[in-house]
């Protein structure tokens, strides 16, 4: 495949106005880390829908050319302190996928569902140890987007003309900052939004402090409060971000990484560890679909019933990507290939909007970062005077008492976002990841088999056709997989349903041993921008 030199980078998002924002960076002398973070600022005002200034959370992940090594960000978001694990009223309806129901759904959309954000505490703490730009010099492309006006792409139009008559009833805020006369913006019109620009213009001078603390802080504390949630302004205020290391397995020789629990990318590495036995380069794609269908449900299963906030259920990492467990979970593997069944689902409501940003530089620095709202919107809330629409980190956890992910005070909820990365023999190799959900970590699977077992470009590696299951049948495949393999899949024993498309747009690059030539594809599901200079 074809690499292409580069004086300063690449940078890939989800946006036009968020990929150039990373570049920017990358001309003023910035690095890779850079790039990102202003990517990411920029992406919170341009893509709503997807993610926000206020969104519930993220991660990244870091590859540094100097010291060949990787580093995590976590900035997932977290409980109240007076969150509890039986604050949500529960009840039975069979008539549902879940079996149960929460009344109003006030834990997904509402002051309830607000955790406090991370996207501010992520982005500044992944600047101050790892960029070389003043933090303003990072913020300016959000801020003239947010002062000056950006046009809304189509799924973002799309998502505020689904939801302005509710928003107008229930949240008028919401519906004042994002809609013109009362409407959804036509393609091609500009929203602005002023009072996010000033909150930015502060964040700008004061940093983390000047989102957690002060003003804004209480400011966001009493309307939460005043709408009937529970966020404090302590819960501001101690709220931290942090760096810690992210999980790793050997792939056929690769080092593949990804961002540590609550994250989605577990459930990745688990699916890897168990088809690498298998000799996937020469199966036929409805034969990779069949191997991966099954090893889906069991890892599934293993996530949805187990895996929690590390720092509150007892997981142990290295049990869980060892070679004796990885044997266990094939003896499921071996007989689900035999006869396909249904697996084991545990219910947890799916939700899918999140946006997600692959940058590198010729120093052969490389930024996987991915971070949400959870759903679109997230909680729908917006704060008066400050422009910042809130995501729903409360949402994430499940409702019910008792399990991993049940709400707890403090408590950082199970997530489906993994940004990856890869190396070889501690040189850079990609930086990828994809926003879409529960679809996530089975299309991280599908992007990481791509680039290393098929060694396909970054462009191919998203155009390939993606199947999903969580545990259930039928699974899912791609139409563009095309009748036959759909019919050679169902050959095998699986009930299948055709899908026009699943998951979000991912963002890939390949980058060369010494980092000066790069290889950026962005997903033709969606509306983004490869750009390299």
């Amino acid at each position: 495949m074809k690499l292409h030199k580069r004086e300063y980078g690449t940078v890939v998002g989800p946006h036009p106005r968020t990929a150039h924002a990373g570049m920017e960076m990358l001309l003023a002398g910035g690095n890779a880390v850079d790039a990102a973070v202003a990517a990411a600022f920029a992406e919170g005002v341009v893509e709503p829908s997807h993610n926000g200034i206020a969104g519930y959370g993220g991660c990244v992940l870091i590859y540094r050319k100097k010291t060949k090594d990787v580093v995590a960000i976590d900035y997932n978001s977290a409980a109240p302190a007076a969150a509890s694990e039986d604050m949500f009223t529960i009840e039975d309806a069979p008539d549902t996928a879940a079996g149960y129901r929460v009344p109003g759904r006030v834990n997904v959309h509402g002051p309830l569902s607000i955790g406090v954000p991370g996207v501010v505490a992520g982005l500044c703490l992944t600047l101050k140890e790892y960029g070389t730009l003043p933090l303003k010099d990072t913020l300016r492309p959000a801020i003239n987007s947010a002062r000056y006006g950006y046009a809304p792409n189509g799924a973002n139009r799309g998502g505020i003309a689904g939801n302005a008559e509710r928003w107008k009833r229930e949240f008028p805020e919401t519906a004042r900052v994002f809609l013109k006369n009362g409407e959804a913006p036509k393609k091609g019109e500009v929203l602005t939004n002023p009072d996010l620009a000033k909150t930015l213009d502060a964040v700008a001078e004061g940093g983390h402090e000047a989102f957690y603390e002060g003003k804004n802080a209480q400011t966001i504390a009493d309307h939460i409060q005043e709408l009937g949630g529970c966020i404090t302004y302590d819960d501001m205020k101690n709220y931290r971000a942090f760096i810690t290391d992210p999980y790793e397995i050997n792939y056929r020789g690769y080092s593949v990484y990804t961002s540590p629990l609550g994250a989605g990318g577990l459930t990745t590495l688990q699916m890897l560890r168990l088809v690498e036995p298998y000799d996937i380069a020469n199966m036929s794609p409805a034969e990779r679909f069949h191997l991966f269908a099954e090893a889906m449900k069991i890892c599934w299963f293993e996530r949805l019933s187990r895996f929690g906030d590390p720092e509150f259920v007892d997981i142990d990492i290295d049990e869980e990507l060892s070679d004796s467990f990885t044997a266990t979970l094939a003896e499921k593997l071996k007989s689900g290939l035999e006869s396909p069944q249904p697996g084991e689902v545990v219910y947890q409501e799916p939700m899918s909007c999140t946006s997600h940003i692959s940058t590198a530089d010729v120093e052969g620095n490389m930024v996987s970062l991915t971070q949400t709202h959870g759903g679109g919107f997230g909680s729908m809330v917006t704060v008066p005077g400050t422009g910042l629409l809130f995501g729903h980190g409360v949402g994430r956890f499940d409702p019910r008492p008792g399990l991993a992910n049940s709400v707890g005070p403090r408590k950082r909820p199970l997530h489906n976002m993994g940004p990856c990365m890869a190396t070889i023999d501690g040189n850079p190799f990609a930086t990828y990841g994809i926003p879409g959900g529960r679809t996530i970590p089975n299309n991280q699977l599908n992007i990481t088999v791509g680039l290393i077992d098929l060694k396909v470009s970054a462009q191919e590696s998203l155009d390939a056709a993606r199947f999903f299951s969580d545990g259930a049948e039928p699974i899912q495949i791609e139409s563009r997989a095309g009748d036959e393999v759909i019919e050679k899949v169902r050959e095998f024993g699986h009930e299948v349903s055709p899908s026009g498309g699943i998951g979000g747009p991912g963002h890939v690059i390949r980058v060369s041993e010494d980092g000066k030539y790069h290889d950026g594809g962005t997903d033709t599901r969606g509306e983004g921008k490869v750009v390299g200079k």
